[in-house]
């Protein structure tokens, strides 16, 4: 939640009094605000994406029998929530929970489970914010499971 003392509620109404003014005086412009705290600037911005992946789904060795086994690649944005990705919204916010952090590497030394969790492979490149991603996510070891599991709708949808 945003907390606003007394000058900024002041001067916020003004500024945006005087934008519509603004805008009225030109004929006929729109302005939007945006309605979240996201500091994207809003759909209507016309800026750059704080956030483009490309994401590319194969499977290492054989794939399961059950459901949908081809190779998927989407795209993804952030701030405003877009792409080919399934479902940007979900994808973006469980994106937004992670940050940057959550495509970092398994540290070699960690100690980790040895298990499989299945066939997926997940490549990821683009940036995160100022932050740029290339990373692989797969599900070999209890560590790379939860790395991936993290990644919540990003690659999961």
């Amino acid at each position: 939640m945003r907390t606003h003392s007394l000058a900024t509620a002041v001067v916020l109404p003004g500024a945006l009094a005087a934008v519509v003014a603004t805008a009225a005086a030109c004929g006929g412009t729109t302005v939007t605000t945006p309605d979240d705290d996201s500091g994207s600037g809003g759909s209507g911005s016309g800026a750059a994406p704080t956030t483009e992946l490309t994401i590319q789904i194969t499977y290492a060795d054989d794939p399961p029998a059950e459901g949908d086994t081809e190779p998927t690649d989407w795209t993804l944005t952030c701030g405003p929530a877009g792409g080919d990705h399934p479902d940007p919204e979900a994808a973006c916010a469980d994106l937004e929970e992670v940050g940057a952090e959550g495509f970092e590497e398994v540290p070699e030394d960690q100690a980790c489970t040895y298990e499989m969790g299945g066939p997926e492979v997940a490549r990821v490149e683009g940036h995160v914010g100022e932050t740029d991603v290339s990373t692989e996510f797969n599900k070999s070891g209890g560590c790379e499971i939860d790395r991936y599991e993290k990644m919540g709708a990003v690659l999961a949808p």
